[in-house]
Parts: C-alpha cells; sequence; structure tokens
C-alpha cells in the first residue's frame, strides 16, 4: 500500500511538471501584452507566423518585403528615439517598390516617440524603416541617478500632438500618432535617452 501511495505522488509530481512545461508563454515585464501585440501587427501591417517569431512587413509573394523586429511597450520599457531637424511624414505601411502609402500625419522637427517595430532587409542589416509612436513629452538632458525628468512639449503644441496624452492608470498613450518613418529620417537611441547621467 505505502508503494502504491508512493508511486502516485511521484506521478503527480511529474504531471504537474509537465504542466509547468507546456504552459502558454506569457509576457514578459515590458514586453508588448498579447492584445497591445496583435494592435500592432493590424495598425503596422505586419505578419507574423504563427509562432509569432518571424515577422515581416510588404509584399511577400514578390519578394518585395522587410524584416520586422517587434520591441516593447512605450509605457514601461521604450525603446526612444528623435525625429530629425524636419517636418516627417508617418505612413500607414512600409515604402516597397510600386506601393502607395497613406500619411496619417506629420511629426514636428526633434519630436520624441518610441520605436514599436523596425523592418530590415535582413539578420545583420540596418534598419530601413520604424514603425514609431509620438511621446507627449520631452526630457531635461541632465538627470541624476539615471531618472528621465520630464518636459512638457514645447509651445506652441503642435496640433498633431494636442489630444496625445499619457494614462498613467492603465500604463499607455493615448491618441497619439503612429505610422512608418525612414530610419534616415529619425534618430535612434538603442543604448537609452542621452544625456542622463
Amino acid at each position: 500500500m505505502k508503494q502504491a501511495v508512493s508511486f502516485t505522488h511521484v506521478l503527480a509530481f511529474f504531471l504537474s511538471m509537465l504542466a509547468v512545461l507546456v504552459a502558454p508563454v506569457q509576457a514578459q515585464d515590458g514586453d508588448l501584452s498579447p492584445k497591445d501585440r496583435a494592435d500592432l501587427v493590424k495598425n503596422a501591417f505586419i505578419d507574423c507566423d504563427s509562432t509569432g517569431e518571424k515577422c515581416t512587413a510588404g509584399d511577400v509573394a514578390t519578394g518585395d518585403f522587410y524584416n520586422v523586429t517587434i520591441y516593447g511597450d512605450c509605457f514601461t520599457n521604450a525603446y526612444y528615439g528623435r525625429i530629425a531637424n524636419k517636418t516627417v511624414g508617418v505612413r500607414e505601411t512600409v515604402s516597397t517598390t510600386g506601393s502607395h502609402t497613406n500619411i496619417l500625419a506629420h511629426l514636428p522637427p526633434n519630436q520624441l516617440v518610441c520605436i514599436l517595430a523596425t523592418a530590415s532587409t535582413g539578420p545583420g542589416t540596418g534598419d530601413v524603416e520604424q514603425y514609431v509612436l509620438a511621446l507627449p513629452w520631452d526630457y531635461k538632458m541632465k538627470c541624476r541617478e539615471g531618472q528621465v525628468c520630464r518636459l512638457p512639449l514645447p509651445k506652441p503644441t503642435p496640433k498633431v500632438m494636442l489630444k496625445c496624452k499619457a494614462d498613467h492608470e492603465a500604463e499607455r498613450y493615448v491618441d497619439c500618432p503612429t505610422g512608418w518613418v525612414f530610419a534616415r529620417e529619425m534618430e535612434a537611441y538603442s543604448m537609452g535617452l542621452p544625456g542622463l547621467e
């Protein structure tokens, strides 16, 4: 009888371990939630395989497409960048040969953005385009202890940014312009916001 009970406990242990191993992967801290990721894929016209790991944008059938990398949540794990010193139009889709894409908004010079996705021709190549979300704040160049000293946008606030705001309770940005821009039209801060001490 003792052996039967012992075997039952061992079996239960292995079954519980198996359940852990096959449990669905949850979003890690700083990752996009499944809903936010699905919204991004839809809004940016990105296609991903069944694993969600290999993503593209453009026309795969004709070979005119980019490989896409999706980044983290803009509120908790932002990959920052800044528009160059001239106005830039953000587009609905990536710009491929013969494509016609809508301009969704025009971002002002030096606008701080969060990069949600990047498009490149392949591994090890530089980004050709970036899918960005304009942020409703800027920051002070020199902050102590790595703190981001947030500043309001310069006045007068560009019309395209008037409704853009941070919802701190929901930890998300609301009504902020998003779209694809060429990598050459902005600077990406891969090492974090510059100037922080």
